[in-house]
């Protein structure tokens, strides 16, 4: 029954984050990628020298390119993320009852990231495809670290080898997060494992080689000396031409009394988790608090000087962190489980139904703003209308849709046209008026569509003149 209730959990994660990625639209490079750019970028040889996110690279173009992929890709490293946290947790105490209270949080923790940072995570394919399977690897690494610590246990020589090819494909993802996988590794090696037993001193001497060996093929990419030397246009490690490194970055997007407010509340989490670790008896909990918690700075102190910097290279650190919330309150309420989950878990189904709709919305817009380009390639008309979304607050919009030039190379035959935006409340009020009446074809409803949409302009300009 437990076995059933857990994979039944896990099923509804897979579903909620899958549709998310199945509705999301293609936005910015996403375009790029999923078109003549992500064709060519193998096949043609640009991968040697465009980045060392080979793994990373491969699945956004396979997600833009394939709608059933993004939602196994989306549905399943972050139930893989949510999994990881629970077994973290059992690691260090195995849980009274079910044991699914830290991946309800984790899972409500994702849903309710930042919206300047989800953007970028969730909305966005290729934000996605790179940084958040790249967090998958610290987290397992510190599972294999609780899981082992002053404990023997066998290993089949699969998953030895398993392990290994994991250490090294895991750095093909983002370099931050390559960086931070050898630096774990080291430090796991050098103060931990004493508290190994002899198989596992040997995986992890195995992750250690996987993981330098996975960064050494990362870096050797011919995009990282063109960067070190200075001699690419868009990154760079002292900062670009407009200096977008992480603290320029921070002060150009936030207000100082933003800035200034996360800063405290990071000082003061940082302290009350360091001395509540160093209180606790539990060394698994506090190996656990004080991993995290280093790995969490560690991970983003590449960007003082690599630019450029955007939402997205703050996700790990969110991840991380909120890990550390996860655990601690699933522990201080483990006496309580059975009364809590059923709650936290309402929780999460809620709010990831609600971004579900939210996501289908944008998914909608997307679908309908390339069927209504397409079809007005085929009519003579001096200008070109653009559908607006409702809103961006979960997508990382780079440009207008009708500045976009991606989209246009795409879908708008003549971009010569006047480019006019149609207010998202407009044109969903011309789709509603059309909702009952019966169209012969879809040619048909383009038309009685575009139509009302003329008509929607002529009322706003007249508006406007008077």
């Amino acid at each position: 029954m437990t076995r059933t209730a857990k994979l039944s959990f896990y099923f509804i994660i897979f579903i909620i984050f899958g549709l998310i990625g199945l509705w999301m639209p293609l936005l910015g490079d996403d375009l790029h990628w999923g078109t003549y750019f992500g064709s060519n970028y193998f096949p043609q040889g640009i991968f040697l020298k465009y980045d060392g996110r080979y793994l990373g690279d491969l699945l956004v173009i396979s997600i833009t390119k394939i709608k059933p992929l993004s939602f196994i890709a989306y549905g399943t490293f972050m139930t893989l993320i949510v999994f990881l946290v629970q077994k973290i947790r059992d690691q260090i105490k195995a849980p009274k009852s079910l044991g699914l209270v830290s991946s309800s949080l984790m899972t409500i923790a994702i849903l309710i990231t930042p919206k300047v940072i989800f953007k970028q995570i969730l909305g966005w394919h290729a934000g996605f495809a790179n940084y958040v399977p790249s967090v998958v690897f610290p987290l397992f690494m510190l599972y294999l670290v609780l899981k082992n610590y002053d404990k023997e246990i066998h290993y089949y020589r699969t998953v030895v080898i398993l392990i290994f090819l994991a250490s090294i494909m895991a750095q093909f993802f983002a370099e931050h997060v390559t960086l931070l996988n050898c630096f774990n590794s080291v430090l796991i090696w050098l103060f931990l494992r004493k508290h190994f037993g002899t198989e596992f001193k040997k995986i992890l001497n195995w992750i250690l080689l996987g993981n330098f060996i996975g960064a050494f093929f990362m870096f050797i990419n011919g995009a990282y000396l063109k960067i070190l030397f200075g001699k690419d246009s868009y990154r760079s490690v002292s900062g670009s031409a407009k200096a977008d490194t992480m603290f320029n970055y921070l002060k150009t997007q936030f207000t100082p009394k933003t800035l200034i407010t996360v800063g405290v509340l990071l000082l003061l989490f940082s302290i009350i988790v360091i001395l509540y670790s160093y209180k606790i008896k539990d060394v698994r909990l506090r190996i656990a608090n004080l991993f995290l918690l280093l790995s969490g700075f560690v991970v983003i102190t590449p960007f003082l000087v690599v630019s450029p910097f955007g939402s997205r290279c703050m996700f790990a650190t969110y991840a991380l962190f909120s890990t550390i919330i996860v655990i601690n309150i699933d522990l201080l309420t483990d006496t309580y489980e059975k009364y809590i989950f059923p709650v936290f878990a309402l929780i999460a189904l809620v709010l990831g139904v609600r971004m579900d709709l939210i996501a289908r919305n944008y998914g909608q817009t997307f679908d309908m703003q390339i069927e209504y380009s397409e079809f007005q390639n085929t009519i003579d008309s001096k200008n070109q209308y653009y559908l607006q979304y409702q809103d961006t607050h979960y997508i990382w919009l780079t440009t207008l849709i009708q500045d976009d030039p991606n989209f246009a190379e795409l879908y708008v035959k003549n971009n010569n046209r006047n480019k006019i935006p149609i207010n998202y409340y407009d044109w969903v009020d011309v789709q509603d008026q059309l909702q009952n009446k019966h169209f012969a074809n879809r040619d048909d409803y383009m038309k009685a569509f575009n139509k009302g949409i003329l008509e929607k302009v002529k009322l706003i300009q007249q508006k406007q003149q008077k």
